[in-house]
This record gives C-alpha cells, structure tokens and sequence, in this order.
C-alpha cells in the first residue's frame, strides 16, 4: 500500500483509527505504519489510533480526540470546569469520564486523563458542534456533580473554598430543576451535602 493511496482514503479522518481502516482495506501491514511514522507522516497517538503529521492541533481537536482514543467518554473535571469559566487555571491536559477502569494516556499531542464512573452515572453530557470538531462534554450541573463525586475530600467550607470556582459565573451556568434532578439520580448522601455547602458559598438558591 502507498501512503498517497492510504491519505486520500482517510483523509476525513481526524484521527486514524486502525480497526475502522481493517474495514477500508483488506488487510494493513503494521510495518507500513511504523515507516510512515519513521518518514514523518503519521503520530502515533496510543495503540491503534494515529493522526496525519500535518493536522492541526487545536482545543477543541484535543477534546474530540480525546473522546475517540478511550471511549465510551466524555470530556470532563478539570477539563469542563475551565470550559466553562469555572475556574481560573488552565488546564494542560484533556481530563474524561469513562466507565471503563481509570487511565492515563500520554501522547505526542496532549496528556488524556480518565477517571471512571459506575455506567449507572455515565449521562449528563452534551455534544458541542465547535467550528471543525464535535466532542462530548459533560454539562455544567454533570461537571459540578462528577467533581464533587469522585473528590470525596471536598467534604467542608475549607476544602471546597480551596477550588476557587468563580461563582458568578457558576450561578448563571446553573440550570437549578436539572441540577435537582441529577442529585437525585445519583442518591448520594455525602453529593447532596457537599453540594448544598457549594451552593451556600455561592449563594445561590438550591
């Protein structure tokens, strides 16, 4: 196989992903992908997934590909807290939800970070159509909930004065009956206090 004819099949991929070219092609020689990578022309981002050299990287490709190299995930945490404006720092790696088991992914692009979540709290995610890319992310009431889930140390005034969330921006993010309803989903006793303390800092009626 020549790369031309490789590139031009799976030029509308944004990231290569070797078991859907198997269905392209009757077979993929892997040493075909380790020359390529050799020349330049492709990244290996984790096994099975590559990108084009030449692709350009941008936030919101790092989220879509994030999404694609462990799925079922969305983007979340840290990575949607600052999507979001919620915080200040930025985030220097793409940070997910799966409910498959808890995984660190270093690549040549970005670092993926995964935390796992029972398949029972795996919703509360919306696709975001960015101007090149679409990816899954969870919506600011998820993001809030799955933070305070999975960080059970945020547990008092002190620890969650520690996140410096910037409030004003939380209070008009919030959609009070959904993010009600999801607490109730979940049916999480320390969830529900360490939010209602969240809130009270806040000062926003919950």
């Amino acid at each position: 196989m020549k790369f031309i004819d490789f590139k031009n099949v799976l030029s509308q991929n944004e990231v290569i992903d070797i078991q859907n070219v198997k269905n392209l092609f009757d077979t993929i020689d892997r040493r075909r992908l380790y020359e390529w990578q050799k020349k330049g022309y492709i990244k290996k981002l984790t096994n099975n997934f590559y990108i084009f050299s030449d692709t350009e990287i941008n936030d919101s490709f790092l989220k879509m590909t994030g999404n694609k190299i462990y799925s079922p995930s969305y983007v979340g945490l840290e990575s949607a807290l600052s999507y979001y404006g919620l915080i200040p720092e930025a985030v220097f790696q793409v940070t997910g939800i799966s409910s498959r088991k808890t995984r660190n992914i270093n690549t040549v692009i970005s670092n993926f970070s995964y935390r796992s979540i029972h398949k029972r709290h795996f919703w509360g995610y919306t696709l975001i159509t960015d101007t090149s890319h679409n990816f899954l992310i969870s919506d600011p009431e998820k993001t809030i909930l799955d933070y305070l889930y999975l960080n059970p140390d945020l547990n008092n005034t002190g620890s969650l004065k520690e996140l410096r969330l910037n409030y004003g921006v939380l209070k008009g993010l919030l959609n009070i009956p959904r993010l009600e309803k999801y607490l109730q989903i979940f049916s999480h006793t320390r969830l529900s206090k360490s939010l209602n303390k969240l809130m009270r800092l806040a000062n926003a009626e919950f």
